[in-house]
Order: structure tokens, then C-alpha cells, then sequence
């Protein structure tokens, strides 16, 4: 009779055991199910935002880049119109020499070359050269010494001159020889020449 009655119990265990197993089964599909879902979400929502991302690209390339005005392009205008004005000058001035020039040339020919005059470690007369501020220049054959002061971005002061402005002249004192001034820079260099008569 005991035995009779185990196995009706175990009949009637059998078929919870195995909605049990089925509902542990059922649980682990949905817990997969709710895993692979939010997985897919996920991705999803990355996909969505690299598009965006994508689009806001492709936006901005097809807006026209507006240049930033910091002055640059006004500076490199106004130094290259004043270039042109220092040339057409320079070409003004070279223009008008050659009249006063054989005239001089001649005079230098001719003329005997003194021995106490220096005649190496100086600058030639009437060839350009380049000063620097504080330096001293002896003039070939000639008593003038260029010795130069302060370079402005358009004066060189020079002693026994003063202050020459660019394409201006002044008599070096005590000589008979004028200095002329090509150009002059703020950065501390000049550009003269020294013709004697």
C-alpha cells in the first residue's frame, strides 16, 4: 500500500516538475530574448548617432568657411603699396642722375688719388651698402665716415647730418659729400650711398 501510494505521489510530482522545468526554460528564452533586445537598442542607438555625427559633417563642409579678419591681409596691402611708391621714386631719382653723373665720374678720373685718403677697408664712392645703427663707414678716397645713430622705420640719423628721411639727402659736415638714403627699416638696417664731389 506504501508502495502504491509513492508512486501516485510521484505521478502527481511528475507533472509539476515539469512545468517547473518549463518555466525555468520559458524564464531563460525571455531573459535572452530581453538580452538580445537591448543589445539591438544599443546598436541602434550608436548607428543613429554616427549618422547624426555623419550629417553635421556633411553640413559643415557645405558651409562656406567665412576667412577671419585679422589684419594681415591689410598689413601685406599697404606694405606692398608702399613698395611700388619707393621704387617709383628710386626710378625718379635714377632717372634724373645720370645728368650730374658723367660730370662727376669725370671729375673723380682725373683727379690724382691721395695717399692719406683710405683706399682699402672702405666703401666705394657712389655704390649703395647697407648700415646698421652705432657702425661706422669710412668712404674710399674721401674724408666722410657715414657713423650712423637710430634706424626708424623711415629716418637714419647720422652724425654730422642728422636725420635723413628715405630718398632724402644731407651734406656730411666738414666734406664736400652728400649721403642719400634709399631705405630705412624699424628692424635696425639702412640702405645709403655717398657720392663726393
Amino acid at each position: 500500500m506504501r508502495r502504491y501510494r509513492r508512486l501516485v505521489l510521484i505521478d502527481r510530482l511528475i507533472p509539476f516538475l515539469a512545468a517547473i522545468v518549463g518555466l525555468v526554460a520559458l524564464a531563460g528564452a525571455v531573459a535572452v530574448q530581453l538580452n538580445t533586445d537591448a543589445k539591438t537598442k544599443a546598436v541602434a542607438e550608436t548607428i543613429a548617432g554616427l549618422r547624426a555625427s555623419v550629417d553635421e559633417l556633411g553640413k559643415r563642409a557645405a558651409t562656406p568657411v567665412t576667412p577671419v579678419d585679422d589684419g594681415t591681409a591689410a598689413g601685406l596691402l599697404a606694405l606692398q603699396d608702399r613698395m611700388v611708391k619707393l621704387e617709383g621714386e628710386w626710378a625718379a631719382r635714377e632717372a634724373a642722375a645720370p645728368t650730374a653723373a658723367p660730370a662727376a665720374d669725370a671729375s673723380t678720373a682725373t683727379a690724382a688719388i691721395d695717399p692719406n685718403l683710405p683706399t682699402t677697408d672702405c666703401i666705394p664712392l657712389g655704390t649703395r651698402f647697407m648700415v646698421m645703427p652705432g657702425e661706422s663707414y669710412p668712404i674710399c678716397q674721401s674724408r666722410a665716415v657715414v657713423k650712423t645713430g637710430a634706424i626708424t622705420a623711415d629716418t637714419v640719423t647720422i652724425d654730422g647730418v642728422g636725420p635723413v628721411v628715405e630718398t632724402g639727402f644731407g651734406t656730411i659736415a666738414g666734406t664736400s659729400c652728400t649721403v642719400m638714403v634709399f631705405s630705412a627699416d624699424e628692424a635696425g638696417f639702412a640702405e645709403v650711398r655717398v657720392t663726393c664731389t
